[in-house]
């Protein structure tokens, strides 16, 4: 059992060792590109728990984890970790890992395991047990998954040992996206960024990305930091986020970038203080840059060119006597890539000038 690597006492999981043996059944070792990659799901806590190996039965108080690493080529790695309490002990964990070749198809996920191993913990029965390489089939289903942030995919499995709720922790980008329409009521103007307007302007930490150089630094901690640059031939636009998943026990942060033509129109003044309008973002340039961390081997960066799209805004402005601020409003419908600006219900977000 020297391919898996245990970590017993957390939710530390392992990633599954090099290539293997092909399937008898499956000779070209296949597995659906856009479905490869790292899935997992996690749950604090849950009811009432049974081991469907053992049959053993407790209460799931410290949650669980599970993770699917499959590559294009179906090597995979699962891992099922579920630790809490029974009635007559303190402690109870269950760990069953397997390593070996999936297929897919007829919506169907299917796991032929050329090793399996079962950690268990309870007040009985505790040890470490070889299973049967029995395949573990379950019927399954894909579907996009909206996050707080981004849109990523969805696996539902059932019918197998337990049921499970994967996430995809890095979708690769989807081709050929919808471009938008001009929004009903979006006024499109013809000047470029006003002299007002010209400059850099932040949220949080704004030198993450040199759009000079394309190098790049993900910030330190957690959450959102923004930059937005106008000059006189147009905008720069970046955004860092670090820890994007809130589930799952590989982390993932991402750094997305953009420039391109700004279009402005006013349409209104509030007060003697603030300008307001329409604004059109049409990029020229995409990039998106992704860390993955905590994740064994599959650790990394990985940076994808994106298809350049434009963007649909209302813009605000506040004159240094008032305050000086600018905002991007999201009251127009957005793109896959809209969370650069706009995500959650805030339908404005505020820059502040940086020196």
């Amino acid at each position: 059992m020297n391919r898996i690597s245990f970590a017993l006492g957390g939710l530390l999981l392992a990633a599954c060792g090099g290539g293997g043996g092909g399937n008898p059944t499956n000779p070209t070792g296949s597995f659906p590109a856009e479905l490869s990659g790292v899935w997992q799901d996690t749950l604090a806590s849950s009811g009432n728990f049974r081991n469907p190996l053992t049959g053993f039965e407790f209460s799931m108080t410290e949650g669980y984890s599970a993770q699917l690493k499959v590559k294009p080529n179906g090597e995979f790695y699962f891992a099922h970790y579920a630790q809490g309490v029974a009635p007559n002990c303190s402690l109870v964990s269950f760990f069953d890992q397997m390593v070996g070749q999936a297929e897919w198809g007829n919506n169907r996920l299917t796991l032929r395991p050329r090793e399996r191993r079962l950690d268990v913990r309870n007040c009985a029965q505790s040890g470490t047990f070889n299973q049967r390489l029995e395949p573990v089939v379950f019927e399954a289903s894909v579907s996009e998954y909206p996050t707080f942030l981004d849109t990523s995919l969805l696996m539902e499995l059932s019918g197998g040992p337990y049921p499970l709720r994967f996430k995809l922790l890095n979708r690769t980008p989807p081709a050929n996206l919808p471009k938008l329409p001009q929004p009903p009521g979006f006024e499109l103007g013809q000047d470029g960024p006003y002299d007002e307007i010209l400059g850099l302007w932040g949220r949080y930490e704004n030198h993450f990305y040199n759009p000079q150089t394309g190098a790049y630094r993900f910030p330190d901690c957690c959450g959102e930091n923004r930059f937005l640059r106008f000059s006189p031939e147009g905008y720069e636009l970046g955004m860092a986020f670090v820890r994007v998943n809130l589930e799952g026990v590989c982390k993932k942060d991402l750094i997305y970038y953009e420039k391109g033509q700004a279009r402005f129109k006013t349409t209104d003044q509030r007060g003697t203080d603030t300008y307001q309008g329409d604004v059109r973002l049409a990029a020229s340039q995409a990039r998106l840059i992704v860390r993955i961390r905590e994740c064994g081997a599959e650790d990394g960066v990985q940076e994808y060119t994106l298809e350049p799209l434009t963007r649909y805004h209302r813009w605000s402005y506040t004159l240094p006597q008032g305050g000086e601020s600018f905002m991007l409003g999201c009251q127009y419908p957005t793109h896959f890539w809209g969370f650069a600006v706009c995500y959650e219900a805030n339908p404005w977000y505020t820059y502040q000038r940086q020196p």
